[in-house]
């Protein structure tokens, strides 16, 4: 019987003669024929093409070798069920790893790995900054330029499945339907290639004044300082029941002294009254819901307190640990909500990428379509303002990472500060204030905030909140929707104003729209960068002009009234030595008397009897001596009743002194 150790060394010359035929035969090949030999070089210089392609790439070449790559793991099907994820994602690893330790050549297909693996890893982010430590980083670059690709790829669709159908509107760009392209410019003027869309919100069907369009769940949320006071739940922004101690009004004291058959008097009665009235004290609602660190934060359920803490607050609250209480102290000096809400973002990013893997996995995902977009390609697609970073931002990234990192591994290396100026000027174009039928206090200097937020003013803010389809609406002095909150929470509705016909685009205030145009352009120019030229700016504009013009014609009319005026009533000078004073002018005779005196008038002497009167002169009388003085025709009249004025008086002596007899 033939051992085994004469098979396998059997099987061991053969192979060794096949291997010593085959490199003869290569070597005669490569000698004579040929065909063979350029085909050898051609494949040589294309190893090597490929190669200098991957160690020293142009932005292009990175791009097209990215497209090729992604067409050809396109095709391949991908495992369903966690535990085929798991292999699949451990096999493609050590894969790339092989390949990445062979050098230039093998980069493509180990970037096709990495690739794949990081299709089927639940936490993307995290698995890129791995890739960033720990591959070569000409392939790093290869993997990430995929990714950019398949992001084209995916956003060329995006607007065929986002919004979902069932919220009856469709975002459109307007400078295709207009026919007119805007391109971006660079600091220095200079036009690029780069096209600016100019995204709207269009409705679908029509709807009819005061229906209700669609409404939206927030991606963040966060409570205004000034109505951080307990009232109002952190997480939805819902108005926390109160309740009140029960009181017992006279009339209840009353009836229960009848009741018991008690001799008290009214006087004990109302005694009892005044007792209980000062016990009425407004207190928390046995369905409060706290943290139990903190106890600052105040939920309205245990849904909302338990999403709270999975999404962001487990490492947000301030009792957890000293760097989550600084980072709260430096939100709250620096008087900004955004350092909040973008930690609140990254915790809900993370939060719901895990459920959607969880969702997947129980084949329980309902969001058809647009489940393969995650929170963070949504915001990818919003405009935003390009902001100037500040120190404060330095700190409060600074801060946000050591508050996160545990959380989310990788932040501190994907949030550069160039992410975040962009995330904040996200937020700053397309948040939203959010209203309430509760009472807000009044905001302080202490809870201010300079966060920009979309605010028409119809009723009391109570918090600042981000959605993903509301974002794309424009604004318009003149709108016809706005957003409501009928929930009491954060969820919006938008509800229009006007009817509404298909196709036709939905418009908001971004502003107070009650507001002169003056001050409305002016806040959007700050704002939000706007330069409105919407119909009713372009109407208020025109009136404005008229009014304008026609300001001086008004004026002329008033000064030509006002000379007239002057000239028939003459202004009074005591100054002007030919002015009458105010004595002189009430000692003359009025003008009927002065007809009735005029012989009389005529003898005086030619000297007016409106002479001025000036108090620093001695020779002038004072106001009270010309008063006393009577005037030429009441001095004759005296004359001629003097007798009988002194028979009157000695009369008048005479019965004076009978009387006292």
């Amino acid at each position: 019987m033939v051992s085994g150790k004469k098979i396998a060394a059997a099987v061991s010359v053969t192979a060794l003669v096949a291997g010593l035929s085959y490199m003869a035969y290569f070597d005669y090949k490569r000698r004579n024929d040929r065909q063979f030999r350029r085909k050898l070089r051609r494949d040589r210089k294309k190893v090597e093409k490929t190669a200098t392609k991957i160690s020293s790439p142009s932005i292009d070449e990175i791009s097209d070798l990215a497209m090729e790559l992604l067409g050809k793991v396109a095709s391949e099907p991908m495992p369903q069920s966690p535990e085929d994820k798991e292999q699949f994602f451990m096999a493609q690893v050590s894969k790339g790893e092989a390949l990445s330790s062979l050098g230039a050549s093998a980069y493509p297909e180990a970037a096709c790995c990495f690739f794949q693996a990081l299709k089927v890893y639940p936490n993307p982010v995290e698995l890129v900054m791995i890739y960033q430590k720990t591959t070569p980083d000409a392939v790093f670059k290869l993997v990430m330029a995929m990714m950019a690709q398949e992001v084209k790829q995916k956003q060329a669709r995006y607007f065929d499945v986002f919004p979902p159908r069932d919220s009856n509107v469709r975002i459109k760009d307007k400078s295709k339907m207009e026919g007119k392209t805007k391109y971006k410019h660079s600091e220095d003027g200079v036009k690029s290639d780069v096209v600016v869309p100019n995204r709207a919100l269009f409705a679908t069907k029509g709807v009819e004044q005061g229906e209700v369009v669609y409404e939206e769940e927030s991606v963040v949320s966060a409570l205004l300082p000034c109505a951080q006071n307990g009232k109002f739940c952190y997480h939805c922004l819902r108005a926390v029941a109160e309740e009140k101690a029960e009181t017992e009004s006279t009339e209840d004291v009353e009836e229960k002294v009848e009741e018991t058959g008690s001799t008290e008097s009214t006087e004990d009665v109302e005694k009892k009254v005044e007792e209980t009235e000062p016990v009425e004290e407004t207190k928390k609602s046995s369905a409060t819901f706290e943290c139990e660190k903190c106890h600052d934060a105040v939920y309205c359920s245990e849904k909302c307190r338990q999403d709270a803490y999975d999404a962001y607050h487990q490492f947000l609250c301030p009792s957890s640990n000293k760097t989550a209480r600084e980072f709260a102290e430096l939100t709250q000096k620096s008087h900004e909500l955004a350092p909040i809400l973008i930690a609140k973002f990254f915790g809900t990013l993370v939060d719901r990428e895990k459920k959607k893997e969880i969702a997947r996995a129980l084949g329980v995902s309902d969001k058809g379509d647009t489940d393969e977009y995650t929170t963070w390609e949504h915001l990818e697609i919003m405009r935003y303002l390009e902001l100037i970073p500040t120190a404060n931002d330095a700190t409060a990234l600074h801060k946000l990472g050591e508050v996160m990192s545990a959380s989310v591994p990788g932040l501190n290396e994907f949030v550069t500060g160039e992410r975040y100026t962009m995330l904040k000027g996200k937020l700053d174009y397309n948040a939203f204030t959010v209203h309430t039928e509760g009472v807000v206090p009044k905001e302080t200097p202490e809870t201010h905030v300079s966060d920009t937020m979309r605010d028409d003013h119809t009723k009391s803010a109570v918090g600042i909140s981000m959605y993903l389809i509301s974002s794309h609406i424009a604004h318009d002095c003149d709108p016809n929707v706005q957003i409501v909150f009928p929930d009491g929470t954060d969820k919006a509705a938008v509800k229009a104003l006007k009817s509404i016909a298909v196709d036709e685009e939905l418009r908001i205030s971004y502003v107070d729209p009650q507001q002169s145009v003056e001050e409305r352009q002016k806040q959007l120019q700050a704002l939000y960068r706007i330069k409105c030229a919407c119909k009713k700016c372009e109407a208020d504009l025109e009136a404005a002009k008229a009014e304008a013009a026609a300001a001086p014609a008004a004026e002329d009319k008033a000064e030509t009234v006002e000379e007239k005026s002057a000239e028939a009533v003459k202004t009074i000078d005591p100054n002007d030595e030919g002015t009458p004073s105010f004595a002189a002018v009430a000692a003359s005779p009025t003008p009927v008397s002065a007809v009735e005196d005029k012989a009389e008038v005529v003898e005086e002497p030619e000297a007016s009897p409106l002479k001025t009167i000036d108090p620093s002169d001695e020779g002038t009388p004072s106001f009270a001596a010309v008063a006393a003085s009577p005037s030429p025709v009441e001095a004759k009249a005296e004359e001629a009743e003097k007798p009988e004025a002194e028979t009157d008086e000695e009369e008048y002596e005479t019965e004076e002194s009978s009387d006292n007899e």
